[in-house]
């Protein structure tokens, strides 16, 4: 789920003594794009595990912070209840979770005019002007399934952790952010 690495430079920045980020994701292919294009000047401070984030055997209480951009909208119920579940296991006790996904925000008057973007422009400039990337193509079908955070929020809830969840760009997308609390194994 660590796709292109938009937010590593800002992680960077924010934690200048960040001596490496781990970057899993299941496709190498993108990671290599994505270092070879995005992040070179600082590629020896990324590490890729290829891996499936739910089936992931990243040790227990390893990670200092998590961080996701993107990648809940794909994920069924069943499927953000594994990854929450192994959310709570590779973070240390007193570590933090940041997750953001587009969403669908339903009663919001611009609404329409939002879904015509994601269901008809956003395919259509990737189509034309991105070489037929496929980044897009799916995201007005992935943003209606997914909704928002919610449930994502209740998994990680259900798992053990303590959790904030807040709507961003009247939610047109959503976050959950919180830690795994002390003494917890």
């Amino acid at each position: 789920m660590a796709g292109t690495g938009e937010v590593w430079p800002y992680l960077l920045r924010r934690f200048p003594g960040l001596d490496k980020i781990t970057a899993l994701d299941i496709s190498h292919r993108m990671h290599l794009e994505a270092v070879d294009r995005l992040h070179g000047a600082y590629a020896e401070k990324i590490i890729h595990i290829e891996a499936d984030a739910l089936k992931t055997d990243l040790e227990a209480n390893c990670a200092d912070l998590l961080v996701s951009t993107f990648g809940l909208k794909t994920f069924n119920a069943d499927q953000q209840a594994i990854l929450a579940r192994q959310i709570s296991r590779i973070l240390k006790p007193g570590g933090s979770f940041a997750l953001i996904e587009a969403s669908d925000p339903k009663g919001w008057a611009l609404r329409p005019i939002y879904r015509i973007y994601l269901d008809k422009v956003l395919p259509m400039v990737e189509r034309y002007f991105l070489r037929g990337a496929n980044d897009f193509s799916m995201i007005g079908t992935y943003t209606r399934n997914f909704g928002d955070s919610t449930q994502m929020a209740n998994a990680l809830i259900e798992a053990g952790l303590s959790v904030e969840i807040k709507k961003h760009f009247f939610g047109c997308a959503t976050s959950v952010a919180g830690m795994k609390p002390v003494g917890k194994e």
